[in-house]
């Protein structure tokens, strides 16, 4: 028989529960505010054409190789096209919402982690808040952000990992069916969450150490399987390579190795405070001993991952493995890095002390939104689904889905996605109509697939000095592509007939 004091426990740390759901739910919401948001933007513009193409796959007849090369391993497009069937709403809010339930789930995540971390509510909000205000923070130098401005399967799969890592922590062979979740969603960031998680598994039972070691080996494999692995290297996708300096880690800038090194050292540090046991002030709560187990194994797992990534950049044979990409192991690393640095100064610093909070969040908040400003000023900072975002090339990518055959095939400068005011927004994600391969996001993709290098560098290639194309140019390119239609930027002299123009770009006619 429960005892009423037991029972009104439970009853407590049920509310208090629910309390921590409903205010992680705000936290994602306001997120907005700070990090705003932007839809098929930078990695966008290889997944909203994957869903879209889901949705249709009669979009996109000439160039769906440029993403489906890098998602036809994954079930993120399925899943988020089969929500937007269910529920029969527009495209970009299902997007949207499936954004925001993202990093409420990453947040989520951290949530549970903390309570296993530290006991007193004041040092698990503050490491949740603080994983919040630096959602966007730099990955050292391997192009990652903890999470990104818009949705993205890592940021999905990153949620997965966190809670198979709580699972681990727990003694639970949940902690599989949280991998195998993230291996559908982003087999890579599975990868290496199962390689972090056999560091952290020790202590957590023989079994769940087999499972999750079992779980590694056949990732490997997996990852070794696909055709892009399996390929034989060529000059056109060693030149793709060449391009891409951060898959070498060995080409780093001093501050990129200092990303590698500072984080490194802190946690070691975070291992030294709570193996002392330093005594909390009064009123704070307690370290659990997991704490320094965890950062001392994170560590011990980066420096293993670092080597590899180093043995992989330098050794001939495995050069096909430069694309498995290892330093991005240390994503997960930077996660625990803010995560801890958040909880640690909430036991010792910030307490109950407001004004404390606001000094330490407020500059870090400011920061990112400055940050998010500079990055996408000629775009609103959250760009709200149910309307076409401002922003000049987004709005001529629009007219041309509005006003162009489905078969039309266009053509851009091949890095339109670095024009000053273009914000890094895909053009097939807003256009829906196929184009030639352009410099950027393509180029990662066609990293994933040596077959489809030799196409990326030539389409690329017949497009050098795009800022002073002519008429004849343009007509080369329908010739040799079947190119019919061109945006090129407001200034250009093209002699095409151009029936659409903003401020900044044209729409040309390719006859």
């Amino acid at each position: 028989m429960i005892q009423p004091e037991t029972a009104h426990t439970a009853t407590r740390r049920r509310f208090a529960g629910a309390q921590g759901v409903l205010g992680v739910a705000l936290l994602a919401a306001s997120s907005l505010l700070v990090h705003g948001y932007h839809l098929g933007q930078e990695d966008g513009a290889i997944y909203l054409p994957d869903i879209k193409n889901n949705l249709d796959p009669a979009l996109f007849p000439y160039d769906s190789a440029f993403f489906l090369a890098q998602t036809r391993w994954m079930l993120f497009d399925r899943l988020v096209a089969a929500s937007a069937r269910l529920t029969r709403a527009p495209l970009d809010y299902t997007v949207f919402l499936w954004h925001l339930f993202t990093v409420f789930l990453v947040l989520l995540a951290c949530r549970e982690l903390a309570r296993r971390c530290f006991s007193h509510p004041t040092a698990q909000w503050a490491a949740v808040l603080t994983v919040w205000a630096a959602l966007l923070l730099p990955v050292a130098g391997t192009q990652l952000d903890l999470t990104e401005r818009y949705l993205h399967p890592r940021d999905l799969a990153t949620a997965a990992v966190l809670f198979a890592f709580v699972a681990v922590l727990d003694r639970r062979l949940t902690a599989l069916v949280w991998l195998a979740f993230a291996a559908v969603v982003h087999p890579t960031m599975a990868f290496f969450g199962a390689f972090h998680l056999l560091f952290q598994s020790p202590g957590a039972g023989k079994l769940a150490r087999f499972a999750v070691a079992g779980f590694l080996v056949l990732s490997l494999l997996g990852l070794a399987a696909l055709p892009g692995l399996g390929a034989a290297p060529n000059e056109a996708w060693r030149e793709v390579l060449a391009s891409r300096p951060y898959l070498f880690p060995l080409r780093w800038h001093w501050y990129e190795w200092l990303g590698v090194i500072a984080p490194l050292l802190l946690l070691r540090w975070f291992a030294l405070l709570a193996q002392r046991g330093t005594k909390p002030p009064a009123g704070a709560g307690s370290i659990s001993p997991a704490v320094e187990r965890i950062c001392r194994r994170a560590v011990v797992a980066a420096l293993v991952a670092t080597a590899v990534a180093i043995v992989i950049s330098i050794v001939p044979q495995l050069e096909s493995l430069v694309t498995i990409e290892p330093m991005r192991a240390l994503h997960f690393v930077y996660v625990l890095l803010v995560f801890f640095a958040g909880g640690l100064l909430g036991e010792h610093i910030l307490l109950r002390r407001p004004l404390r909070w606001l000094l330490f969040l407020a500059p870090v908040c400011m920061a990112f939104f400055l940050t998010n400003w500079l990055t996408c000023r000629s775009s609103p900072l959250v760009e709200w689904p149910g309307r076409i975002p401002r922003n000049a090339w987004v709005d001529a990518f629009d007219w041309i889905r509005r006003n162009t055959p489905r078969d039309a095939l266009c053509a851009l400068d091949p890095r339109y996605l670095l024009r000053p005011g273009e914000d890094a927004h895909g053009f097939r994600g807003f256009a829906e109509r196929s184009m030639l391969a352009e410099w950027v996001k393509d180029r990662s993709v066609a990293a994933l697939e040596p077959g489809l290098a030799y196409q990326w560098r030539q389409e690329v290639r017949d497009r050098e000095n795009w800022q002073s194309f002519g008429g004849e140019d343009f007509r080369r390119l329908r010739r040799r592509y079947g190119v019919t239609w061109v945006v090129v930027e407001r200034s250009a002299q093209t002699g095409l007939s151009c029936p659409y123009a903003n401020d900044a770009v044209m729409v040309c006619r390719v006859e």
